[in-house]
């Protein structure tokens, strides 16, 4: 009978409930349930499997029923009512868990058969179950339809196996250099354990497989051709690419072996070479590039002294260039410190003894014209003045003797001239003061009276009877002379 539009919708995924309708025959709607479901079914997990899919529509309008066909209004035969009610409840079940195995990845891992589990067996119980839906045969479709549920369970039980299998082929693969076989069975495991970075790492292995083979092969042809550090490039790489490749670690290091005995070698002969050239530092480079090249190379032991006495002498050298360098700029403080420098490397070589002494000497010689040059003054002594004159007096090689010294020199010996030569004083008093000059002694009483002294400092003394003595002290040089000084005794005392 024709449905009002109160009547609810038929369960089943053919249909979307709460859609005003006519009801076609009871047939058509169980046929149009099963195939809505399939539809879905199919989507998800058999796109090649049927050629014909029934969709689900909002409105469903009967197709033109064949002669062969039973009568709209007929009822259905109660055990085909039976199987389609079961089928439409198996059918939501059956989506459920190809929804959550799409999800889990079985289109990569479940290919291959595992414990009578595979996708293939699972695809091909669906073709047939699907087949007899078509026709509306639910009694044979059903018992197809639970052995799909049966199947996916033994497909999903299956996984912990696969795994197994999966990473142990994988590695035996990558052991055996297989990329393709590697990379298939590691991928399996990969997506059998999402998210974990062992399986990623693993799969990363294989698929860098290919380039690690290609740099090892290189590394073996280089080695074969004799280009060692070619071939040392090349197996470096593929180490480089996977350091768990164990294929490469022996050659590497075969192939590094021999290139430190070449290295040592070569530096071995160098620092000889370099050696007999007078060349040390050359022949300090050439040593170390052995030492590093072989710690542990019988060589070494006697070169070593050989190349340290070879550095002691240039060092002694380049100390001694570096002195009379500073000496011939009369510089002698700092060639001192250059021999200081040189003792500490050798304190028996001659040359730094003797130049030390001579640059010590010279030192000394030019501190003591300074001092007197700074302070002339000092010259009116009798003491500063003798050690001025040996000063003097002091020989200096001609070689020692250069402009600055020699500028001093002939400074000082200006400065020992004029103290050793008196200039005129003119003194002035009132007749009637008694004047003495400190040094010189008692002058007497005198209106004026001229002197000749030695550049330096006096002190005049006045005194007259009933008046206050004066002091008058008073610089013979240059530049005071022929300024008169005075003594007169004027504050009497009451």
């Amino acid at each position: 009978m024709p449905a009002s539009s109160e009547d609810p919708a038929p369960s089943g995924f053919g249909l979307r409930p709460g859609h005003a309708r006519q009801r076609p025959p009871l047939p058509l709607i169980g046929a149009l349930t099963a195939l809505g479901a399939l539809a879905l079914f199919v989507a998800f997990f058999l796109p090649s499997s049927v050629t014909t899919v029934v969709s689900p529509t909002p409105a469903v309008v009967a197709p033109p029923v064949p002669a062969s066909a039973p009568r709209a209004d007929a009822s259905p035969a109660p055990a085909s009512d039976a199987s389609r009610a079961e089928a439409e409840k198996l059918m939501p079940e059956v989506l459920r868990r190809v929804a959550r195995m799409e999800g889990e990845g079985v289109r990569q891992w479940g290919q291959e058969p595992v414990g009578g589990a595979s996708l293939p067996a699972v695809e091909e119980i669906i073709a047939r179950a699907t087949a007899h839906l078509d026709k509306q045969e639910y009694r044979e479709a059903l018992p197809l339809l639970r052995q799909t549920v049966e199947a996916l369970d033994r497909l999903a039980e299956s996984k912990p196996e696969r795994l197994r299998q999966a990473q142990a082929a994988g590695r035996a693969a990558l052991a055996a250099l297989d990329a393709p076989a590697a990379l298939r069975q590691l991928e399996i495991a990969a997506a059998l354990t999402p998210g974990d970075p062992q399986a990623a790492a693993l799969v990363e292995r294989a698929r860098k497989l290919p380039q690690v083979l290609a740099a090892f092969r290189q590394g073996e042809s280089a080695e074969g051709a004799g280009d060692l550090a070619r071939a040392r490039n090349a197996y470096r790489e593929a180490a480089a690419l996977d350091p768990e490749f164990e294929a490469v670690r022996a050659p590497l290091r075969r192939v590094e072996a021999a290139l430190a005995t070449a290295e040592y070698r070569g530096a071995v002969s160098e620092t000889l070479a370099r050696l007999n050239e007078g060349n040390a530092r050359a022949a300090e480079a050439a040593f170390e590039r052995a030492r590093r090249a072989n710690p542990q190379g019988p060589e070494l032991a006697d070169l070593r002294p050989r190349v340290q006495a070879a550095l002691q002498v240039a060092s002694l050298e380049r100390l001694r260039v570096q002195a009379e360098g500073l000496e011939r700029q009369e510089k002698w403080s700092d060639a001192v410190k250059l021999y200081d420098q040189a003792l500490a490397v050798d304190r028996t070589a001659s040359f730094v003894l003797r130049g030390r002494d001579n640059a010590q000497r010279l030192v000394q010689l030019h501190q003591g014209i300074d001092t007197y040059i700074a302070d002339p003054a000092r010259l009116q002594s009798a003491d500063p003045l003798a050690h001025a004159r040996a000063l003097l007096a002091q020989t200096v090689a001609p070689e020692d003797d250069g402009p600055l010294l020699s500028g001093k020199r002939q400074k000082l010996a200006q400065l020992v001239t004029a103290a050793q030569t008196p200039l005129p004083v003119l003194l002035r008093s009132d007749g009637s003061t008694q004047i003495t000059v400190q040094r010189v002694g008692q002058l007497g009483t005198f209106e004026s009276r001229r002197l000749e002294l030695l550049p330096g400092r006096y002190v005049a003394v006045g005194s007259r009877p009933g008046y206050r003595d004066v002091r008058v002290p008073f610089d013979v040089s240059t530049s005071t002379a022929e300024q008169p000084v005075t003594i007169e005794c004027t504050e009497q005392i009451r």
